[in-house]
């Protein structure tokens, strides 16, 4: 299900598995992709005026986990998809998760369902 339009996308997550994984599904599909390690070099992007369609975004992460760089990415006034990804089953933790400004939040690994829906949302 290649886009036709060229979204831009900003990965954050401190696995580099999951990174890896993130990244096949998204480059297969046309996207262009930056990397993030953790939240503190995310927040950075866009603080230099990056500009991203899709940020999808680790709930755990050194340095600056995926609450606080929501919330401060939400408070530069940045309108992008933030899509939430986590591995954990802790609902508590998912819904301040999502409170801290996520559009979304998926369970990881990321798979080609997820994408389809992440690319709809993106498209409407």
């Amino acid at each position: 299900m290649a886009t036709t339009k060229k979204y831009i996308a900003l990965v954050v997550d401190d696995d580099s598995a999951n990174r890896a994984i993130n990244l096949k599904y998204l480059t297969r599909n046309g996207f262009e992709i930056e990397v993030a390690k953790n939240g503190q070099e995310a927040v950075e992007y866009f603080q230099m005026g990056y500009k991203f369609d899709l940020v999808l975004m680790d709930m755990e992460m050194p340095i600056m986990d995926g609450f606080q760089a929501t919330m401060e990415i939400r408070a530069l006034g940045v309108k992008s998809l933030i899509i939430g990804m986590s591995s954990t089953a802790s609902q508590v933790k998912i819904q301040e998760f999502v409170s801290a400004g996520l559009d979304e939040f998926y369970h990881k690994p990321m798979n080609m369902a997820k994408l389809i829906a992440i690319i709809r949302r993106l498209e409407n």
